[in-house]
């Protein structure tokens, strides 16, 4: 029958599908380059390419017609990479760069053509961010490759501020003040540089390392707020000297905010309220981010696990080596008791796509299991340092 002849072809289309499937399994449920989604999507291409090479090769056709079927499919490829090679091609060819290279991760601030945010994912194509408006914003690839890219360092920033004085005020008195309000807002290794000697004013730029980038937004209005309280408090006008006010004033009139009483500091004693910006604008980067860092700890656990396992075969103290076996063995066992949790949070929709309905479910579950993951991988790095104590000891 003529249909026997197609049941190769269709054997092969049948394991072609089977091995997407097998692939989508892997990745979603055994954390397979769970966090390279480049890697994922190649994968994708060269399964299906292949499988369409060999659906063409076992077509019950002659050779020539085999040729000419496979020298179309060359032609037609060949158009689409020609008429989309400075999108499609440019932009694959950028997510491999981006994947040998790695300038950034998922949470990651980064800014690239004037567009600023944090990652929330990375694919092969394109790079999607949240902006400091709380939208999703997506970035084709070769955007990031060929154009400079910030990216600013988990282990910290520099912020500053700029603000122009008059001459008529004491160079040290500024920098103090200004050095106040650098320390109050919690920065390393302040410092105060002289930028600009203008006709009227002197411009002066106050700065300090920010080692919690997480709340970067927050801690740059802070510092705004520090530098003007704390120049007020020190009886420094903000205003330019050329500053004109239509109203009449007596030649030792002051442009500042009046010092409160003792009466009104009782009063507003009471502390700001304080939100934490970050939290709503990235909402979806920081989700990314947790969600990376489970992972992360996760797949680290059971290979921290043999390494001290290795080490404590050296203990010559039986006692204690089997008390931190015990304890081994115990975090083990409550990792397994973790797993189900992480799986589950694999199972939710893609984290940018998450419906509305089920976003409070998978908050809930992400803190909780962040802190699980967080508690066992502590707990490790205890017997951990037990261990290495004991071997020190020995020695």
């Amino acid at each position: 029958m003529v249909l026997d002849q197609f049941i190769p072809s269709m054997i092969i289309l049948l394991v072609t599908f089977l091995l997407i499937v097998l692939f989508n399994f892997l990745f979603k449920k055994r954390n397979i380059f769970s966090r390279d989604k480049i890697i994922q999507q190649m994968i994708f291409v060269v399964i299906l390419v292949t499988g369409l090479l060999f659906v063409i090769f076992s077509l019950p056709i002659d050779i020539e017609n085999k040729n000419l079927i496979l020298t179309f499919v060359s032609i037609v490829i060949g158009a689409i990479i020609a008429f989309s090679s400075t999108t499609f091609v440019a932009n694959a060819m950028a997510g491999i760069m981006l994947r040998l290279i790695h300038p950034f991760r998922v949470g990651d601030f980064i800014k690239a053509d004037e567009t600023f945010g944090r990652v929330t994912e990375i694919y092969f194509l394109h790079t999607q961010i949240q902006s400091m408006d709380r939208d999703l914003i997506t970035i084709p690839n070769m955007t990031l490759v060929s154009k400079p890219l910030k990216t600013i360092r988990s282990s910290g920033t520099i912020i500053k501020v700029t603000v122009s004085l008059g001459y008529d005020i004491s160079r040290k008195k500024i920098e103090t003040s200004l050095l106040k309000a650098a320390e109050t807002t919690g920065l390393d290794n302040p410092f105060v540089h002289i930028e600009k000697l203008g006709d009227f004013s002197v411009t002066y730029k106050v700065g300090g390392l920010l080692k919690n980038v997480e709340g970067l937004i927050t801690a740059r209005s802070d510092f705004k707020k520090n530098v003007m309280d704390a120049l007020h408090d020190s009886d420094i006008e903000i205003v330019s000297p050329t500053f004109m006010n239509q109203r009449v004033f007596s030649e030792d009139y002051v442009c500042m905010p009046p010092k409160e009483t003792a009466a009104e500091k009782m009063k507003n004693k009471e502390p700001e309220p304080r939100v934490m910006t970050e939290e709503i604008v990235f909402d979806k980067a920081i989700l990314a981010q947790m969600l990376d860092r489970i992972y992360t700890t996760a797949d680290g656990l059971a290979p921290r696990r043999k390494e001290i396992e290795e080490k404590l075969k050296e203990i010559g103290d039986e006692a204690l080596k089997e008390k931190l076996k015990d304890q081994l063995n115990l975090l083990a066992q409550r990792e397994e008791e973790i797993r189900p949790a992480i799986q589950a949070l694999r199972d939710f929709p893609d984290i940018t796509a998450l419906p509305d309905d089920q976003h409070d479910v998978y908050v809930r579950s992400l803190i909780e299991t962040e802190k699980d993951i967080t508690l066992l991988s502590n707990r490790h790095m205890d017997i951990e340092r037990k261990t290495d104590t004991a071997l020190e000891k020995q020695q």
